[in-house]
């Protein structure tokens, strides 16, 4: 089902495709594309495949677009400081980021993205999803917005939080707001990545260990911003699991997929 608008921004409309399983779905994954917050886009072979995955495991996927290049003047002063603030914040932390992935657009993305969260969860009878929870599956940008939805600042407004995050290629924004009651998260990082350092990564993951927060990380052995991507698709872990393996079970702890006949 493509096109479909679930908000407005300044009277922009914002939509996304839905991708339904044969059957009743169990539950939904938001696909939230790359690009910096500045380009990108919700079409696209790659975003294709990954639908007919989730879709074959029973689950919806909706794939969404976002406000890009948003400048600050499009946010309240209030979330303009919060923004500041936390970015700030980061960087004494040790986050090693450009500006622009941590500024007004990477706000409004996560804005956006809890508003399809939401939109999702409101209109899944609609479409025979039988469970509210929904996960992001997030590229590089997508998995940053998702990463701060699903842990919020405390000094921005969230509408609705994810019910597990999958992020491939991404940054934990603000590593010092990890809930250990908040949603399970799985990183994927490339071991060299130029564009978003795989100390971002490793600074995320002892964020996590400190707070005893649901968030793992896995550095996988391909080289390049966008070998996470590939390798979720077609890799195995150091001990042997799949990758793929790994985000399901995510999402079956996250209550997304019907439990095994094991009870797994």
């Amino acid at each position: 089902m493509p096109d479909i608008i679930y908000t407005e921004r300044h009277g922009v409309p914002l939509a996304l495709d839905l991708f339904l399983p044969d059957g009743p779905a169990s539950g939904t994954v938001i696909h939230a594309h790359g690009g910096g917050f500045f380009k990108g886009g919700r079409k696209g072979e790659r975003t294709t495949r990954f639908a007919e995955m989730l879709t074959a495991e029973g689950l919806a996927m909706a794939a969404v677009s976002y406000r890009l290049g948003t400048p600050p003047q499009s946010l309240s002063e209030e979330t303009r400081l919060a923004v500041k603030t936390n970015k700030h914040r980061s960087k004494r932390r040790g986050l090693k980021l450009a500006d622009r992935l941590m500024g007004s657009a990477f706000e409004a993305a996560r804005q956006d993205l809890g508003a399809a969260l939401c939109y999702v969860t409101l209109h899944r009878q609609a479409h025979d999803i039988k469970t509210e929870k929904t996960a992001v599956l997030g590229i590089s940008a997508g998995g940053i917005a998702g990463l701060a939805a699903a842990h919020p600042a405390e000094n921005l407004k969230t509408s609705c939080r994810p019910a597990a995050v999958v992020a491939l290629g991404s940054a934990l924004v603000h590593p010092w707001a990890l809930d250990p009651n908040g949603p399970p998260c799985l990183m994927i990082h490339s071991h060299f990545d130029r564009v978003l350092p795989p100390e971002n990564a490793r600074l995320a993951d002892q964020a996590a260990k400190d707070a005893n927060a649901p968030l793992a990380v896995h550095i996988c052995d391909r080289k390049g911003h966008n070998a996470p991507a590939q390798a979720l698709l077609d890799d195995d872990a150091p001990d042997g699991t799949p990758y793929w393996s790994l985000m399901m079970q995510l999402f079956r702890r996250a209550g997304l997929l019907n439990p095994s006949p094991a009870g797994v």
